[in-house]
């Protein structure tokens, strides 16, 4: 290590504070890893094929997709329809064997409510929550709390890039080299960023037993044109949630634009590389170590390439 000179910013040389940086910046996305794929494993159990269509269709795009999936079955069974102002209605009897989401949407359907605030009816909501937390309890579904403590890593690379850029500017102002220290900076702003993004709905278990899932269902996928005929009510449920609102479309394009249903698609599991995205920004910060790493090439003595 350079020792301490005169005019040193901070009293620290340049070359010693990058490589410490850098070495904290490697640090917190490691550690920040290993703690998500804990906080994200689920159990080795699992067993999708269990599952209801709501309950696939949450993991794999939460509430809306979960919705989504319940608006399918039900029109399958033809307890609901749409009118062309956008506003739902039930046109039969509530079919057999329904969950609490298909009672508690059938029931907004009854209440003429307008296809884009199923999401916000209370009962609905109460469903959902209810919906979530089995999931939660079975180890399939990553709870809220788990999702906070992931995103929590974030604050540790923002407390890193808030300590780089004040050393930017002290540096500048002290006239030293900062070069190397813009490109930890840059992979501090990655980290930060990674770190800090939503957590997925499914557990690594759920992810990974969803593209099986897939698998056996192809025959639902938009593209083969599965028809209500052909898979009934619980076949266009679960086409929904495996394949997204481009599923309905496919079944029933009138009732999914009039329903205000989107063409999202489901996620499928490809969330999964949720942690090897941080991954990427691990060696982001390794590839600025590996640049800044001597402190030979930051020009030497005091003055060096990180302030």
């Amino acid at each position: 290590m350079a020792l301490a000179a005169q005019g040193d910013t901070w009293g620290i040389p340049g070359p010693t504070f990058l490589i410490w940086y850098v070495v904290a910046l490697v640090a917190v996305t490691i550690i920040s890893i290993i703690h998500r794929r804990m906080l994200f494993s689920g159990p080795r159990d699992a067993n999708l094929h269990a599952l209801g269509p709501q309950q696939v269709a949450y993991l794999n795009g939460g509430d809306k997709l979960a919705v989504y999936a319940s608006l399918a079955g039900l029109r399958g069974a033809g307890a609901i329809a749409s009118t062309p102002d956008k506003t739902l209605q039930q046109s039969g009897p509530m079919p057999s064997g329904v969950t609490p989401l298909d009672t508690a949407v059938y029931n907004a359907a009854g209440r003429r409510i307008r296809a884009r605030q199923v999401l916000t009816d209370s009962w609905v909501r109460s469903a959902l929550d209810q919906l979530r937390t089995g999931l939660e309890t079975n180890g399939l579904a990553v709870s809220a709390t788990s999702r906070r403590a992931a995103r929590s890593w974030a604050f540790a690379g923002l407390f890193l890039l808030v300590l780089g850029l004040a050393r930017l500017v002290a540096g500048i102002a002290n006239g030293k080299s900062v070069g190397f220290l813009i490109l930890a900076l840059i992979a501090a702003v990655i980290v930060t960023v990674v770190l800090g993004r939503k957590a997925p709905q499914a557990t690594a278990t759920a992810r990974r037993d969803m593209s099986g899932l897939r698998r056996n269902h192809e025959y639902l996928s938009p593209i083969q044109s599965p028809s209500y005929a052909t898979y009934g009510a619980t076949g266009a449920a679960m086409g929904v949630a495996l394949y997204g609102g481009a599923a309905l479309y496919t079944m029933d394009p009138a009732f999914a634009a009039e329903a205000e249903v989107q063409r999202i698609a489901a996620s499928g599991g490809s969330t999964a590389g949720s942690t090897s995205s941080c991954s990427s920004g691990s060696s982001c910060g390794s590839s600025s170590s590996s640049s800044c790493g001597g402190g030979s090439s930051c020009g030497g003595g005091g003055g060096g390439c990180g302030g």
